[in-house]
């Protein structure tokens, strides 16, 4: 586990903007570009001793490369919006990397599915790098309108978006829907989505609806949770995430954090 003192003050050399409130920042950290695997977070604070907002923000690792890492920050209050005018050449409070990574290593698929919506990319391209050699991905991705979707390094990408300005109009369930149910309705008919498996992180009701997909017709599904933290490790308890009856049952364990035992859940175990 991540000591609450291993924090590192991490100098902002790129920032992006992908849309108004939307950007990405690289920082210097030649720990943490080596030791996160995707699906890993980190808990940030604008700078250090920052004490308004209090607590930390945690981000997905957007992309690592060298000895830089990045994440995508989208302005929803003021801990965020003061992250998103942050300035190359300005340093961030980063602790991490943190909880555990999307489960990549299992038998039980041939093809990666990865269902996006909004900011729920975060950590999407660096389980695509992960993911491609060994495995054939195609990407399933939904935002409110075009500006807001952030493409880099996602592969075989469809778009779907609700005011209909790119792609589907409509959202990305109903889009993959329409790719899976006759597939999986035709006997031998892969289609490039041969025993496919759900990686999804996006708003809680759109994981909802792919983890109804996924039990709908047995499709293995794994959510990574989009949730508000406080310390990031354990500590506060503040992130609690209920377990299925069954897996009550087995454990004893009527919640799991998402900080320390996700953020990446199987889907079928927990209640969304």
């Amino acid at each position: 586990m991540i000591q609450p003192n291993s924090t590192e003050l991490c100098v902002i050399t790129k920032r992006r903007v992908i849309a108004p409130g939307l950007v990405t920042l690289r920082f210097h950290s030649p720990r943490i570009a080596r030791e996160t695997v995707a699906g890993q977070f980190v808990n940030v604070l604008p700078k250090a001793g920052f004490l308004d907002p209090l607590l930390r923000r945690p981000f997905s690792v957007y992309w690592t490369e060298d000895d830089e890492a990045e994440i995508i920050v989208q302005a929803h209050g003021r801990g965020t919006g003061i992250l998103t005018e942050a300035r190359e050449g300005e340093s961030l409070d980063i602790l991490g990397p943190l909880g555990k990574p999307w489960m990549i290593d299992s038998n039980d698929f041939e093809t990666a599915v990865l269902l996006i919506g909004g900011v729920g990319v975060a950590s999407m391209p660096l389980l695509t790098k992960a993911l491609e050699p060994r495995f054939p991905v195609h990407t399933f991705y939904g935002a409110r309108t075009s500006g807001l979707i952030a493409r880099d390094r996602l592969t075989n990408l469809h778009i779907s978006t609700d005011d209909g300005s790119e792609g589907f109009h409509g959202s990305n369930v109903d889009l993959l829907r329409s790719y899976i149910d006759p597939l999986l309705k035709k006997e031998g008919a892969g289609g490039g989505l041969e025993m496919p498996k759900l990686f999804v992180c996006g708003p809680t009701g759109m994981m909802r609806a792919a983890q109804s997909l996924g039990a709908e017709f047995s499709i293995p599904c794994e959510v990574s949770l989009e949730t508000e933290m406080a310390c990031g490790i354990g500590i506060c308890q503040g992130c609690p995430v209920l377990n299925e009856e069954s897996v009550f049952q087995s454990t004893g364990r009527k919640f799991r954090l998402a900080c320390t035992d996700g953020p990446s859940f199987r889907a079928e175990e927990i209640v969304l």
